[in-house]
């Protein structure tokens, strides 16, 4: 379901609140400026598709939902397939048995994958 871009950066701003971080903590991560966070989270800038995808794996999200709730209905179907093709390269050049395991499965991998990069790299920073 498409939302509108003040329901879409109230969406984006709840999730990083939730997950207790500031607009520059995700500007560290992603390097995306507080500026256009601002703007987006207060609906008066739409996220690209790019943006979105940045920050799918620091809110832990898939930027396929995100891309539905921006309105990327045209993306959705091409990067479903691409993202299928790169969980399968992933898992099997890392060694991860995936039989017997879905798409779903395999995208959950990816995502703890993501969560751990993003908590070393905030641990790191913090040094």
């Amino acid at each position: 379901m498409e939302l509108s871009n003040k329901e879409l950066g109230i969406y984006l701003k709840s999730i990083r609140e939730s997950l207790g971080y500031s607009i520059y903590d995700v500007n560290r991560l992603c390097h995306i400026s507080p500026s256009y966070l601002s703007l987006m989270e207060n609906g008066k800038r739409k996220p690209s598709a790019v943006i979105l995808k940045k920050l799918a794996p620091i809110y832990n999200i898939n930027y396929i939902d995100l891309y539905e709730k921006a309105g990327y209905i045209d993306l959705i179907e091409s990067e479903k397939l691409s993202s299928n093709n790169n969980n399968f390269r992933y898992a099997n050049h890392n060694g991860i048995n995936t039989d017997g395991l879905d798409d779903n499965d395999i995208e959950e991998i990816n995502r703890f994958v993501e969560f751990i990069r993003n908590k070393k790299k905030m641990k790191n920073e913090g040094k």
